[in-house]
């Protein structure tokens, strides 16, 4: 069997990879108390660190993701952060939060351009009481987001490591947080770790049908399309039957203005205008 060309693209086929784009962050002890680090500068409040990580479980982000590059604000020295081996993540002390610009960069086999990612630095509580009764009592102010990065045709090299086992070595490895019993964890009971379809099988195509070990499947996301497009008929239907009540009404007042001049079809008007307000 040839080897995979890294430039020649795999037709009809995308495949996605979801990734976590977060930051936390905590109090620093005040000026003066013992466990506060040296060389912070004093009116630093907060020690942060900024991520780009991969869901518990997911395959191996080197398998696609060679470098992550992050821009903080220019006021930091060398503001350009760029990290070649995970952790993908910068840590730093400030004092107030701002945006980050994040570069993904692929492995060159890939042939893919980077992709660019922003992300907040959240410093102070935020969300409902719950939320920041939880962040007061953990001393961690946690943002992160679910991203996807998706990779429509990918080279045949790319696609052939995207869809090989060895992107879940790392897993039966022990290497994964946890150690050997999260391990074990993600394996099926084939001994194979746990992958999209249900007997681990080689694909990166949704399995026509849901399970246990499934999240998502082709069962699942027609339903969502047909479940979408009954709401767009609703909506449409809806719309259809506005527009006919309005062009109704434009004709009971055209005839009104004709009939009984400007004034009285301006009341008719502010009436017909609080009948469709009652009417929402």
């Amino acid at each position: 069997m040839p080897a995979p060309v890294a430039n020649k693209r795999v037709k009809n086929k995308r495949i996605s990879r979801n990734i976590i784009i977060g930051s936390e962050a905590w109090n620093l002890p005040p000026l003066g108390h013992p466990d506060r680090p040296k060389n912070v500068p004093e009116d630093h409040t907060k020690r942060w660190t900024v991520y780009v990580r991969q869901p518990a479980g997911d395959p191996a982000l080197t398998t696609w993701l060679n470098k992550v590059q992050f821009k903080i604000f220019n006021t930091y020295e060398n503001p350009l952060r760029t990290c070649e081996a995970p952790p993908f993540e910068v840590t730093e002390t400030g004092w107030g939060g701002f945006s980050i610009d994040i570069r993904l960069h692929f492995q060159p086999m890939s042939g893919e351009k980077a992709q660019y990612r922003q992300h907040f630095l959240q410093l102070e509580k935020y969300g409902s009481p719950e939320m920041q009764a939880e962040q007061e009592r953990t001393g961690c102010v946690r943002s992160e987001f679910l991203e996807v990065v998706q990779f429509n045709e990918p080279t045949e090299a790319l696609f052939e490591a995207l869809t090989s086992e060895d992107q879940w070595n790392y897993l039966v490895a022990g290497s994964a947080k946890g150690g050997k019993k999260a391990a074990m964890m993600a394996m099926g009971a084939n001994g194979r770790p746990k992958r999209g379809f249900p007997g681990g099988e080689r694909s990166a195509q949704l399995p026509e049908k849901g399970g246990d070990d499934v999240q998502f499947s082709q069962e699942q996301e027609a339903g969502l399309i047909e479940m979408i497009q009954q709401k767009v008929k609703d909506v449409e239907r809806e719309l259809e039957i506005e527009g006919r009540r309005r062009e109704e009404t434009e004709g009971r007042l055209r005839a009104l203005r004709q009939e009984l001049g400007h004034e009285a079809a301006q009341q008719a008007a502010q009436q017909a205008s609080g009948d469709r307000s009652r009417r929402r």
